[in-house]
C-alpha cells in the first residue's frame, strides 16, 4: 500500500463514512475535501457478462463464457453553505479533488478493510435555491468491477493493525500463513469469493529465495505446476509475477515451463520438490464481489 492509511479505528463516527486516497497523496477522510461535506453512503451492483456464440444452421446459441464486467460505485454527500459565496469555493474545492486522472482507491467505515480502485465519473450539484445545503451523488467508475483487500496476503493478519475486518472469508480460530522458510509441503489460503487466476488480471507474486539448482513446485489442489531451470544460488531472487518469472529483476521465461499459478478459493496445497532450504513467500490481494 503506497501513501499513508488513516487509522479509522480511533475516529468516533457518528454519521456513515468515506476514505479515499486520491491518484497522488494520503488517504483522507472524505469530510476534508471541504468544510460541510458529510458522506450519506454508497452503492454498487455486480454486473456478470454472459457471452453466447450463433451457428446460422443451428437454434438458439451455445454459452462461450462469462465475465465480472466494470460497474459504477454511486457516492451520496450532502454538502452545508453559509451563503452563495460559501457555495461556490466549495463547488470549486470538490472539483479540485475529484476531477484528477488517474485512480482514487476508496472504502468505507462499513468494509474497512476492502477497497475499490476507482475514477470519478461526471457529476452535477444543481444550483441551491433558498437553502443552505445541496445533496448530491459521484459516480465512482469501477474497470475491474470487484473489491480488493485492504492488504495483502503477506501482512500481519491481526484485526487491531486497522487492516482485517469480518466479512473477508477469513477461517475463525486459524493462523493463516503466506510465508514458509524450509518447509516444502504447505497450504496457502484464499479468502477470495473468486479463484484467482492471472491470466484473468488477477495477480499473484511468489518470491522464493535461498534455493540452490532447478525449481519445481506445484499447487496440488489445482494441478498448476511451476519449473525454473535455469539453475539458482541461494543469494537469488526468483519471482514468479503472473504471468512472468524474473530472476534477479531479470524475464527468464525462456526458462521455465511457461506455465503459471492459479489458487482456488479456500485452502490450497502445495508441494515444493526436493528438500533444499527455501524460503517462499506468496503476495496478493483477496477478491471480493460486491
Amino acid at each position: 500500500m503506497a501513501g499513508k492509511d488513516l487509522d479509522i479505528n480511533s475516529m468516533n463516527l457518528l454519521y456513515p463514512s468515506l476514505f479515499i486516497k486520491p491518484p497522488e497523496g494520503d488517504e483522507i477522510d472524505a469530510r476534508e475535501i471541504c468544510s460541510g461535506l458529510d458522506f450519506l453512503g454508497d452503492d454498487s451492483d455486480p454486473v456478470l457478462t454472459n457471452t453466447y456464440t450463433t451457428d446460422a444452421a443451428v437454434d438458439g446459441e451455445t454459452y462461450s463464457y462469462s465475465q465480472i464486467a466494470n460497474n459504477i460505485d454511486t457516492a451520496r454527500f450532502n454538502m452545508y453553505f453559509s451563503d452563495w459565496y460559501d457555495y461556490k469555493l466549495k463547488k470549486h474545492e470538490l472539483a479540485k479533488f475529484f476531477m484528477q486522472k488517474g485512480m482514487y482507491r476508496i472504502r468505507t467505515d462499513a468494509e474497512p478493510g476492502i477497497v475499490k480502485f476507482v475514477r470519478a465519473g461526471n457529476f452535477t450539484i444543481e444550483t441551491p435555491q433558498g437553502q443552505d445545503n445541496v445533496q448530491f451523488s459521484i459516480p465512482f467508475e469501477n474497470p475491474r468491477g470487484v473489491k480488493w483487500s485492504l492488504a495483502y496476503s503477506d501482512q500481519l493478519m491481526e484485526y487491531d493493525q486497522n487492516l482485517w475486518q469480518v466479512g473477508m472469508n477469513l477461517p475463525n480460530g486459524v493462523d493463516l500463513k503466506y510465508h514458509y522458510v524450509n518447509q516444502h509441503e504447505f497450504q496457502i489460503y484464499n479468502a477470495s469469493d473468486i479463484d484467482l487466476d492471472p491470466r484473468e488480471r488477477y495477480p499473484i507474486q511468489i518470491i522464493v529465495t535461498g534455493f540452490s539448482g532447478s525449481f519445481d513446485m506445484v499447487n496440488e489442489t489445482t494441478g498448476d505446476e511451476v519449473v525454473y531451470t535455469g539453475g539458482l544460488e541461494p543469494s537469488d531472487q526468483l519471482v514468479f509475477d503472473n504471468l512472468s518469472v524474473r530472476k534477479n529483476g531479470e524475464l527468464v521465461n525462456g526458462d521455465t515451463n511457461l506455465a503459471w499459478i492459479r489458487l482456488k478459493q479456500g485452502w490450497n496445497s502445495f508441494k515444493i520438490y526436493g528438500y533444499k532450504p527455501v524460503d517462499i513467500r506468496f503476495h496478493f490481494r483477496f477478491v471480493y464481489l460486491n
